[in-house]
């Protein structure tokens, strides 16, 4: 093969594209052209790993694309790339690292170099590559300042990223380069060090501050700096350190894991003078409590603060320390002396404030507590550290780390010596150099002056002076907010200020954070919302006003619907009595009377129904009954009234499987009535009513869905009134409308029936050519119920039986009211039955108690009465020992015509019930129907 050959062989391997670019992106590296021309801005092309690289998510314009790159670069380092592009620029290959802001990364470090490209004649076009360096920079930089701070003892020096669990071994002893050998990541490198070379007893104390993820909890929580103190299985005391790195962040997050050599002299005697001497670099405070002998024990102390002996009594010891305490820290520092709190892990740790001699100066003191064993007798080895260099380093990072998320400036103030202090400012307010460290009187007198606006002035002074910080803040409420506006060159903005505790001593607030946060978009939203509650309170205003309006306009129809009836009863009684020898006279009179009544008694029951349905009261029976029983209920009941306007009522039931159904008859008979006798009113005289049920294709198992329609061929209703016609109290502005009476509920009630039973239903109208209704329900079909319909014969055969039934049915009527019970008694003894009166429930329990069995076939039960009402009556009648007591049937007679009362009846024991006025026909036949049972 020719040379030629090969090569163009060798390059061919070369030309997908795709899998350079995937090579360029693992390798973190991007490929750009920057062309220059006089006259225009320069340009810069880069392929998809170099945009990545910049941090674009879209392909940017060539002219975006090298302002973002050039302004991003760190501007101490102009000069040196200036310099290496002038090298490519005369056709010398050149190469450049220097810092780079990315937009998410943050600070990195790029290694930049390329040549010029000589075909371009329009000006000067660079070619070359951008590798992100960042890790390698980071490690050498680490690698650097671990071997010149950590000390010559350390016998292991490791770097762990947390994050995909790698390691690098700065520096190792044979026994760890045996260990890195089997391991690759550090979890296994330090679970094999552990069960290799830590003594047992101590192995789940080193996990717990060398694993991996307690590593990262301590870290997320703020700790910097964690060791653990344990012995290898040579009984040699070891040390293990965990530190972050000093360029430690989560997109570098590298930490510091570093083993040595605890002086072998530690083990055989703890406070020999070699080992005070090393822990004296460290310790402020090494001493060792025996909680048996309640003695101490001082091993190292090189203070003033406490009077100490070699040995002494461990109260004394105790009551010195805690009293140089702030109360803030007495609590948590008892856990040491706590002998319970080392059964978890072995040892305590933390940090502890100490007061100066002249309680001036609060210090800052990491203590480290550990509980050993020495000549079979338990010990805890207390160690304290003074910790001032860090502590205010450490408190700036976590004010910072915590704030700087949310707050565009942060600053510090001391109340005690009235002095502020900027941890974070807006660059605008930065770069003017306005707010240097100084008197906070004078800092935030200017900020409140120049930037706040002068409605707000007032509340802003108050909340920022150092008597008012003092009141309002406490470890109970230890943040306050204040929201203001904030004034900018281009207008007002919102801002909520912070003020938060930084320091508290013995109760009383020190140092408070100073916090400012834009809040104007939320703050907009917020009083756009509060103006649409407004809005909606005044809508909800305006529908009660709107509905007062229309119970007031009502109240005053039901004035004049209420007194008609009651005037033709009134009037016809007066006239019964003056033709009292007319016979004739009187009947028509009591024909009318009883007419009125039933008209009164409709109304009354359906203001009574529509106030229990508003009130959310609506409750629905569950109880088997007869669909074709119930149309022809409602056929026989509405047949006269269609008769007496020559409407040619007709029923057409079709497609029925199933008759027997579990559901709520009486209510589906007040929605049909209602529909029909709408019908009836507002047909004109001759007109056709037509009621159509049928069973449809149901979709729940377990139930029938049935078709319900109510057509005629009335008067009709204008299309703008079909809006409203479930409204209560809505009645149609129509002359023919208006001359009928009614109450403008009976469709709302029947629409809310329909609702609670998850039905639905529809109307159609037309002006002048009737209506149709539309009801579907969907109802509970009862299996086990046998489908027993009384055919017409049977029904009429049951009716004559009646009369001789009747005069072998001892009742026990049981009525406070001496007038219905007069009418009652009078009425059934009529009709047959042989009726014993009680005046209350205590009377009736009596009577039925001292009666011989089958003295009473039945008790006829009134609910609401003196002495013992009807429910507590029934209980009783059926928990007593009469032979009769479960079998006798009771028979509810109730004012409150309810479901929900009905239902309480049944309950009490009842079998039945009949609602007052009292329809004596209706009773007969409840008291048949229960005889029979």
């Amino acid at each position: 093969m020719r040379i030629e050959e090969r090569e163009k062989d060798m390059l061919d391997h070369f030309k997908d594209m795709n899998k350079m670019q995937e090579v360029l992106h693992e390798a973190q590296t991007g490929l750009w052209v920057i062309e220059l021309e006089e006259g225009t801005k320069p340009r810069m092309y880069a392929d998809k790993s170099m945009l990545d690289l910049l941090g674009f998510t879209e392909t940017p314009t060539p002219e975006i694309c090298y302002e973002w790159w050039y302004n991003r670069i760190d501007e101490d380092y102009y000069p040196v790339v200036e310099s290496a592009v002038e090298r490519m620029a005369q056709d010398d290959r050149a190469e450049v690292q220097y810092p780079w802001q990315h937009p998410k990364w943050g600070r990195i470090y790029v290694r930049c170099g390329g040549v010029r490209d000589w075909n371009y004649k329009k000006g000067l076009c660079l070619r070359g590559y951008h590798q992100n360096i960042t890790n390698t920079v980071m490690l050498k930089r680490e690698y650097d300042t671990i071997i010149q701070t950590l000390s010559k003892s350390y016998t292991g020096i490791f770097l762990c990223n947390l994050q995909d669990k790698t390691y690098k071994a700065i520096k190792q002893s044979e026994v760890f380069r045996k260990l890195q050998m089997d391991f690759s990541d550090y979890e296994g490198f330090i679970k094999n060090y552990t069960i290799a070379e830590v003594a047992p007893q101590y192995q789940e104390a080193f996990l717990e501050t060398a694993g991996i993820e307690n590593i990262w909890r301590r870290i997320r929580s703020g700790e910097k700096q964690s060791e653990v103190l344990y012995r290898n299985r040579q009984g040699r005391w070891r040390r293990t350190k965990i530190m972050p790195s000093s360029e430690y962040s989560p997109e570098y997050p590298w930490v510091i894991i570093a083993f040595d050599e605890q002086d072998v002299e530690m083990e055989k005697k703890i406070d020999d003078t070699t080992t005070q001497i090393a822990l004296s670099q460290i310790y402020k405070l090494v001493i060792c409590l025996d909680f048996e002998r309640l003695e101490y024990h001082c091993i190292h102390y090189n203070g003033e603060l406490l009077h100490l002996l070699k040995h002494g009594n461990y109260e004394d010891f105790y009551q010195q320390l805690i009293k140089m305490m702030p109360l803030e820290d007495k609590k948590a520092f008892d856990n040491v002396f706590d002998n319970q709190c080392y059964d978890k892990k072995g040892y305590l740790e933390g940090v502890l404030r100490l007061w100066n001699k002249e309680r001036e100066i609060l210090h800052y003191y990491s203590y480290y507590a550990v509980r050993i064993f020495q000549d079979n007798e338990e010990r805890i080895i207390l160690m304290l550290r003074n910790i001032d260099d860090k502590q205010e380093a450490q408190q700036r990072e976590n004010i910072l780390s915590n704030l700087c998320q949310c707050y565009y400036s942060i600053y510090l103030f001391d109340l005690e010596n009235n002095t502020e202090e900027a941890i974070w400012q807006e660059e605008v307010i930065r770069k003017r150099r306005e707010f240097p460290k100084g008197s906070l009187d004078t800092y935030y007198s200017k900020f409140v002056r120049e930037y706040v606006y002068k409605a707000d002035q007032e509340k802003m002074y108050r909340a920022g002076s150092p008597d008012f910080l003092r009141y309002a803040l406490s470890l109970e409420q230890p943040v306050y907010e204040i929201d203001f506006r904030r004034i900018y060159p281009d207008g007002l903005y919102w801002v909520r200020s912070r003020f938060s505790i930084a320091e508290i001593r013995d109760g009383e607030v020190t140092k408070v954070i100073f916090a400012n946060m834009n809040i104007n978009e939320q703050k907009l939203e917020e009083m756009e919302q509060e103006e649409q509650n407004r809005k909606v309170l005044l809508a909800a205003y305006e529908a009660a006003k709107t509905a007062n309006e229309a119970k007031s306009s009502f109240l005053a129809q039901m004035s004049h619907d209420i007194r008609t009836p009651m005037n033709a009863i009134i009037g016809m009684s007066s006239i019964a009595a003056s033709q009292i020898n007319n016979p004739q006279k009187v009947k028509d009179c009591l024909e009318k009377i009883n007419l009125s009544s039933k008209h009164l008694l409709a109304l009354i029951n359906e203001i009574l129904d529509m106030s229990k349905i508003e009130k959310g009261k609506i409750a629905l029976a569950e109880e088997p009954f007869c669909l074709s029983e119930v149309i022809e209920d409602i056929s026989a009941m509405v047949r006269t009234e269609a008769a007496e306007k020559n409407h040619e009522l007709t029923v057409i039931i079709k497609d029925i499987e199933h008759n027997v159904l579990i559901g709520d008859a009486g209510r589906i008979r007040q929605v049909l009535l209602n529909l029909i006798s709408n019908a009836i009113k507002y047909t004109l005289n001759g007109g056709e009513i037509l009621l159509t049920v049928q069973e449809v294709s149901g979709k729940i198992s377990g139930y029938g869905s049935f078709v319900f329609t109510v057509e005629d061929n009335g008067i009709g209703m204008d299309e703008d009134f079909l809006d409203y016609i479930f409204v209560p109290f809505s009645r149609a502005e129509d002359p023919q409308v208006q001359k009928i009476q009614g109450t403008g509920l009976g469709m709302s009630i029947s629409q809310k029936i329909v609702a609670a039973m998850q039905g639905n239903i529809q109307v159609e109208s037309e002006k002048g050519k009737g209506s149709r209704f539309v009801v579907t329900l969907n109802l509970k079909i009862e299996e086990d119920h046998p489908d027993v319909i009384k055919k017409p014969a049977e029904r009429a055969d049951v009716q004559k039986q009646k009369s001789k039934a009747a005069d072998k049915i001892k009742l026990l009527l049981v009525e406070d009211n001496s007038l219905n019970l007069e009418i009652a008694q009078t009425i059934l003894e009529e009709k047959g039955y042989l009726v014993e009166c009680a005046e209350n429930g205590e009377e009736a329990l009596k009577i039925f108690m001292q009666s011989e069995p089958y003295t009473y076939q039945l008790i006829l039960m009134d609910l609401q009465m003196p002495v013992m009402d009807g429910y507590t009556a029934a209980r009783e009648i059926r928990d007593c020992e009469h032979f009769q007591a479960k079998i006798i049937p009771i028979i509810a007679l109730t004012a409150n015509a309810f479901a929900e009362d009905m239902a309480k009846a049944l309950a009490a024991g009842m079998n039945d019930y009949v609602s007052k006025p009292i329809d004596f026909n209706k009773l007969i036949d409840v008291i048949e129907k229960c005889m029979n049972q």
